[in-house]
C-alpha cells in the first residue's frame, strides 16, 4: 500500500510522471532490494559508506554484508536484520525508482520527508507506513475517536479486499458523515441478541461503475454495469467480511448478521454517524461505510 500512497504523492508533486510511476511498479515486481540501499534508508550506514562498499565489491569476491562488517560499518546482527527487509514494499519501491534513474536515493528520501510534512505524521507514523503492514497503516488514516471494535471491523475489510480483490489497493483519509448521496450501494447490518444493544454496519458505495472493481473480481465474471446482479456480488463480499468480523469478536459480543441490502440507481444513504473511508481499487474510488452503535439506512 505504501508504494501506491507515496507513488501518487510523487506524481501529484511532479517528482514523477504517471508513466514513470507505472514503470516503477512494473520494475518493483522483479526487484530484490540491494543491502546497501536498505542500510542507508535504515540509517545504519551513510550513502558514502554504501558506495565505498559497492566499489570494493568490484574487486573483492565478497558479499556486501561481509565487507560492511569487516569495515566496521555493520554488525552481523544488523546484516541479518537487513536481509529480512529485502522484500519490504517501501524498499522495493525505492529500489525500482532509483534503478530506473527517475530519482536519486537522496531525492527519494527528501520527497518522503515532504510526504511526512504533508500528512502531518510523526516519525513513528512513518515507520508504520514503511512497514507495508495494512494493520499498521490503516489506523493512521482513521479519526482518533474511532472505537476499537469499529477499527477492527475496518481492518478486516481492508485486509480482505487486499487479499481477494486487489493487492495494490490503497486508502485515503477517513471522515465522519451523517448522510451521503450516491448511485448504487450494498451494505449489511449486524445486531446483538436480546442481551446486547450492539448495532454494527458495513457497506460500499461508488460513483459510476466503480463498484464493478469489486463485483467483477469477487464473482469472477464481467458485469456490464452496476445493477442488482453486480450489487449482489458486492453484498456477498461484504457478507464474507462480516462473517469473519462476527467470528473474531464472538468471545466479546454476539452479533447476528442480517440479510445484505443493495439498491441500484440514485440513493441517499444515512447512518447517524458513519465513517467514510476512500479506497482506491484498480483506478476506481470506492467508499467504505462503517457504523458502530448504529445502522446504515437508505
Amino acid at each position: 500500500m505504501i508504494n501506491q500512497l507515496f507513488g501518487n504523492f510523487l506524481v501529484k508533486t511532479g517528482a514523477l510522471t504517471r508513466d514513470q510511476l507505472e514503470r516503477a511498479f512494473e520494475t518493483q515486481k522483479k526487484v530484490r532490494v540491494k543491502l546497501g540501499l536498505i542500510a542507508v534508508t535504515e540509517k545504519l550506514m551513510t550513502l558514502e559508506q554504501s558506495e565505498e562498499v559497492n566499489k570494493l565489491q568490484s574487486v573483492m569476491d565478497k558479499r556486501f554484508g561481509d565487507i560492511a562488517v569487516e569495515k566496521g560499518y555493520l554488525t552481523d546482527d544488523q546484516v541479518g536484520r537487513l536481509l529480512g527487509l529485502q522484500g519490504n514494499q517501501y524498499l522495493t519501491f525505492a529500489q525500482a525508482v532509483t534503478d530506473n534513474g527517475f530519482m536519486t536515493l537522496k531525492e527519494f528520501e527528501n520527497a518522503f520527508n515532504e510526504y511526512q510534512k504533508a500528512l502531518a505524521f510523526t516519525a513513528t507514523d512513518m515507520e508504520s507506513l514503511k512497514s507495508g503492514d495494512s494493520d499498521r497503516i490503516v489506523p493512521l488514516f482513521l479519526p482518533d475517536d474511532v472505537e476499537e471494535l469499529q477499527k477492527e471491523h475496518i481492518l478486516i475489510a481492508v485486509r480482505t479486499l487486499l487479499r481477494l480483490i486487489d493487492s495494490d489497493a490503497y486508502i485515503g483519509r477517513a471522515s465522519w458523515v451523517s448522510s451521503i448521496n450516491t448511485k448504487g450501494v450494498a451494505f449489511q447490518c449486524l445486531v446483538g441478541d436480546q442481551n446486547s444493544d450492539s448495532k454494527v454496519a458495513l457497506g460500499f458505495i461508488g460513483e459510476d461503475n466503480a463498484l464493478l472493481s469489486v463485483a467483477d473480481t469477487f464473482a469472477k465474471e464481467e458485469f456490464e454495469k452496476v445493477d442488482l446482479d453486480s450489487l449482489d456480488a458486492v453484498a456477498e463480499f461484504i457478507n464474507c467480511i462480516n462473517g469473519m468480523f462476527a467470528t473474531k469478536v464472538s468471545s466479546k459480543t454476539f452479533l447476528d448478521m442480517l440479510p445484505p441490502i443493495y439498491r441500484e440507481g440514485s440513493v441517499t444513504v444515512t447512518g447517524g454517524r458513519m465513517l467514510k473511508l476512500p479506497i482506491y481499487v484498480d483506478g476506481n474510488e470506492l467508499q467504505l461505510l462503517s457504523t458502530y452503535d448504529g445502522m446504515i439506512n437508505i
